[in-house]
């Protein structure tokens, strides 16, 4: 596992930093961090995990589209399939993969892992950065009113979808609640976002559509390359 240089993470209502992970420590590390600073620093010491565990793999997230729109027309599925997951305001986005002709200037492109949250029943979460500096991971998670995949810290989701995020059979693409509900809304034009489409009826009976275009789309995964030393 490589390094990927992290110094804090954003777990409860401020960035926690890890002063204490040496220069040398993985994402191990930074998830034993996390575990530990969310658990009231109890005389516990947090098992170590497995360094070889699959799910501790950075990845990025890509939109790949396969079924028809709900409105009709001209399919802007084409505009929706490829693009990356970028974060920006509290949410996340689509946009391109060449930073050059991206739409968001301030968007950080999705950077993540799969992480125990630390609350409740503990479900398999997902975590990302969500800038270059100071670099910070927050919790990906569904607003359970709106319905939007956003990004925050504890505090922030909690009380909405916060897991259990899994994998598909084949490990390559997200899956929330057990099952790949993902749809790419557009809020305006050329501007498209991510929501958790709960009720798989591509967001109609919930109102959250009200007459704009709307994407079924799966969320793949791609590895991060090695970071070389």
């Amino acid at each position: 596992m490589e390094v990927i240089g992290i110094v804090g993470v954003a777990a409860a209502s401020v960035s926690i930093p890890l002063a204490a992970v040496a220069a040398s420590t993985a994402v191990v590390g930074i998830s034993q961090g996390v575990n530990s600073s969310q658990q009231g620093g109890g005389g516990g010491k947090a098992a170590e995990p497995d360094k070889s565990d699959p799910r501790l793999a950075k990845f990025n997230l890509v939109a790949e589209c396969s079924m028809p729109v709900s409105s009709p027309g001209l399919s802007p599925a084409k505009l929706v399939h490829g693009k990356i997951v970028v974060l920006r305001k509290g949410k996340l986005y689509l946009d391109v993969a060449d930073p050059e002709y991206r739409i968001f200037s301030d968007g950080h492109p999705f950077s993540g892992f799969y992480l125990e949250y630390p609350v409740g029943n503990k479900p398999l979460s997902l975590v990302s950065t969500i800038s270059r500096d100071p670099p910070e991971l927050n919790w990906i998670y569904a607003d359970d009113d709106t319905l939007e995949l956003k990004y925050g810290n504890k505090t922030a989701s909690m009380n909405h979808i916060h897991g259990p995020w899994d994998w598909t059979a084949d490990q390559s693409a997200m899956v929330l609640e057990g099952w790949e509900g993902f749809v790419a809304l557009e809020e305006s034009p050329g501007v498209w976002s991510l929501y958790f489409d709960q009720d798989d009826d591509l967001l109609e009976s919930s109102g959250i559509a009200n007459g704009r275009r709307v994407v079924e789309c799966s969320l793949r995964r791609r590895l991060e390359p090695p970071k070389k030393s």
